[in-house]
């Protein structure tokens, strides 16, 4: 979608008329859409949802700085779009973003946001970039390295997926732990679009007899863990079903896929549900992960998680989730055949998960976020 100035709804309001002004930095609506930006995507249609029915942003002057080139933001009802001719690039952040945003408070909710604006709120996902640098290229993980910390500890409020990560950021001194607020992430999204079973159709798949997992050739991942374990003989009559890039991309990358996988490329939300309705189970081998969304949207899908306790997983899923051994496949295969022969710990993980799931809701997470805004957008 491309906005024009054409496109705003009559002249900006002043500021007298409201209780503060908010502008949201909305940069992110110029990349490729990754898990970072749809939770940020989220917070907005949150905060937009909150003001639309009279809750606390509905007298706040909220205005979408975002590229004037193509972008995919949705049209928002309370928040009104303000298009940057260079919203899409890093120099706009750090340098015009603060002059854009000087008469009043910012927040950005995709891990970066410019030194200096200091009447900010920042949202940091986790401290992947050094807990598994060598995830990251060379480049990438310069400007993060660089750049995170310096508007992280700029900021007079610093938000967070989860416990673990604001722990992560504190040991890494990218944020102080102080001003570090744990807003979990919502996974209900997922329950928005009825199932769609096309995906299942088309790649002959039996429900209840496979595994999903999403494909990445990140280390932190690890992926190789979940191809090992069905390289093994005992799985051979299990599918495994990987949701993302292709056998080719992450082979190139030297993460070799076991013959029996299934490739069903990147999908959308309905098609997702589908997957999770008809899975024995997700896997989820991570190293470290701030939060872990595709888990949860699982759980309130009604399907079984095996993953690694590793970074914020325990602490998210608790006992509704089956462990594995990190580095251990003969584990995992071992736990995927519990799965698929015994009923009743799948039933009891079932409905932990439905209970534990319930806790993660994008309406408690926009009741959070307005509170945390409160303060900086109506300071006088």
């Amino acid at each position: 979608m491309r906005i024009h100035s054409g496109d705003l709804p009559g002249p900006l309001p002043r500021a007298d008329t409201f209780a503060g002004r908010l502008f949201l930095n909305g940069k992110f609506y110029g990349g490729a859409v990754n898990g970072v930006h749809r939770v940020a995507d989220r917070l907005l249609q949150e905060l937009d949802r909150l003001a639309t029915s009279g809750g606390q942003p509905a007298n706040w002057d909220m205005r979408l700085l975002l590229p004037e080139r193509d972008n995919w933001a949705p049209r928002f009802t309370a928040i009104r779009a303000v298009p940057q001719r260079f919203g899409h690039t890093q120099l706009w952040e750090q340098a015009i973003l603060p002059i854009a945003a000087r008469s009043g408070a910012l927040a950005s909710f995709a891990n970066l946001a410019p030194r200096l604006h200091r009447r900010k709120l920042t949202m940091v996902h986790d401290a992947q970039f050094r807990l598994s640098p060598e995830s990251y290229p060379a480049k990438l993980r310069f400007g993060y390295r660089t750049l995170v910390p310096v508007g992280a500890r700029s900021s007079q409020v610093v938000l967070t997926v989860s416990d673990y990560a604001r722990d992560s950021l504190a040991t890494f001194a990218i944020a102080d732990p102080v001003r570090t607020h744990v807003i979990h992430n919502g996974a209900d999204h997922i329950l928005q679009l009825a199932a769609d079973p096309s995906v299942i159709d088309a790649h002959a798949l039996v429900r209840g007899s496979y595994c999903l997992v999403f494909g990445s050739s990140a280390r932190y991942k690890n992926l190789q863990v979940v191809f090992a374990a069905f390289a093994r003989g005992e799985l051979s009559d299990v599918q495994l079903v990987v949701v993302g890039p292709t056998r080719e991309a992450l082979a190139k990358a030297g993460v070799v896929a076991p013959p029996q996988a299934v490739f069903v490329g990147s999908v959308g939300d309905a098609a997702l549900r589908a997957l999770y309705d008809g899975a024995r189970c997700l896997l989820y081998p991570s190293r470290t992960e701030g939060f872990g969304l595709p888990p949860v949207e699982a759980m309130l899908c009604r399907c079984p998680v095996l993953a690694a306790p590793g970074g914020a997983i325990p602490e998210i899923g608790r006992d509704a989730i089956c462990y594995a051994g990190m580095d251990d496949p003969a584990d995992w295969a071992e736990q995927i055949r519990r799965l698929g022969e015994r009923p009743e710990l799948r039933a009891a993980k079932i409905a932990a998960g439905l209970e534990r799931a319930e806790a993660f809701r994008w309406e408690a997470a926009g009741l959070k976020l307005s509170k945390l805004l409160t303060p900086l957008v109506e300071r006088r």
